[in-house]
C-alpha cells in the first residue's frame, strides 16, 4: 500500500508504523514525508503523521487520483454517452474528469480543450489521430497539474465554441458548488460561462462539503452525474429545478 493511501485511510499514523507498513527505511520515509508536508497534505507532530483535512487547500493530484477510483470511472463511463464525433468539449483538471480520457480516446474528430496537463498528455499519447487537443495558457499549478489563468486573459478560449464542459468540484450542498482553490473556481467558471452546457461529475464523498469559494449555484447545472442519489436537502433543489441527476448505482 502506498504512503498516501495509508495516511488517507488512517488520518493519523505513527512514523514507525508507517515505515513498517510500507517496508521503507526511516530515512527514505522521511524524504517522502517532507515532500508531502511541503505540499500541504500532511503535518508531522511528535513522531506521528497527520492528514490535513481542512478544505481550503487543494489536495495534490497524486493523492486525489487514488481516492474513490472505481466511483470516478463509473461517472466517466456515463459521461461518455453525452459525447459524439465532431464535438468540442472542455475537460477540467480534476482527477474525476481525467477518467474520461479512456472512454473518449477513440471518438473521431473530437476537439478537446483542457487546463489539465494530465489530460493533454494522455490524449496526445493515446488518442486517435483525429482528436485535436488544445491546452489553455497560464501558470502551471504544481499540486494539481492545472494551468490557471485567473490573473490575465486567456484568449485561446474565445476561439472555441464549446458544446459541453465536464467539470468536477470539491463539494456540493443544496445551494452551491464549491472549490477548495479560488483560482480553480475562477478558471472553471470562465469556461462554463462560455460553454453551451456544463455537466458536473461528483461522487458522494463530496456531498455537503463546503469551502470558502463558491464556483456556481446548483441551479446552473442541467445534468449532474454521481455514484449516489442526492440526499435531502440537495434532492429538493434538484427536483424543484428539474435538474437531471444520474446515479451510476441506480442504472439498470
Amino acid at each position: 500500500m502506498q504512503i498516501t493511501e495509508i495516511i488517507q485511510k488512517r488520518k493519523r499514523v505513527s512514523t514507525t508504523d508507517l515505515a513498517t507498513e510500507t517496508f521503507c527505511s526511516i530515512s527514505t520515509l522521511r524524504r517522502d514525508l517532507i515532500y508531502l508536508e511541503r505540499q500541504g497534505l500532511i503535518r508531522r507532530e511528535r513522531g506521528e503523521v497527520i492528514l490535513n483535512t481542512f478544505n481550503t487547500m487543494e489536495q495534490n493530484i497524486l493523492l486525489r487520483e487514488k481516492q474513490h477510483l472505481d466511483e470516478k470511472k463509473s461517472l466517466a463511463k456515463i459521461a461518455r454517452d453525452f459525447i459524439g464525433p465532431g464535438m468540442c468539449i472542455y475537460l477540467d483538471s480534476s482527477s474525476t474528469v481525467f477518467q474520461l480520457c479512456e472512454y473518449i480516446k477513440n471518438i473521431d474528430n473530437l476537439i478537446v480543450v483542457t487546463n489539465s496537463l494530465n489530460v493533454a498528455n494522455t490524449l496526445a499519447a493515446n488518442g486517435n489521430d483525429t482528436i485535436r487537443t488544445f491546452i489553455t495558457s497560464g501558470e502551471i499549478q504544481h499540486n494539481s497539474c492545472s494551468v490557471l489563468n485567473s490573473e490575465f486573459e486567456n484568449p485561446i478560449i474565445n476561439y472555441f465554441n464549446i458544446d459541453l464542459a465536464f467539470c468536477s468540484a470539491s463539494g456540493i450542498d443544496q445551494s452551491s458548488i464549491y472549490e477548495s482553490n479560488m483560482n480553480q473556481a475562477l478558471s472553471k467558471k470562465t469556461i462554463m460561462d462560455k460553454s453551451k452546457e456544463t455537466i458536473l461529475l461528483i461522487d458522494k464523498s463530496k456531498f455537503f462539503k463546503t469551502s470558502f469559494f463558491k464556483m456556481n449555484t446548483l441551479t446552473e447545472y442541467k445534468v449532474i452525474i454521481s455514484d449516489a442519489l442526492p440526499a435531502n436537502p440537495i434532492s429538493q433543489t434538484v427536483k424543484a429545478n428539474d435538474i437531471e441527476w444520474i446515479s451510476s448505482n441506480y442504472l439498470h
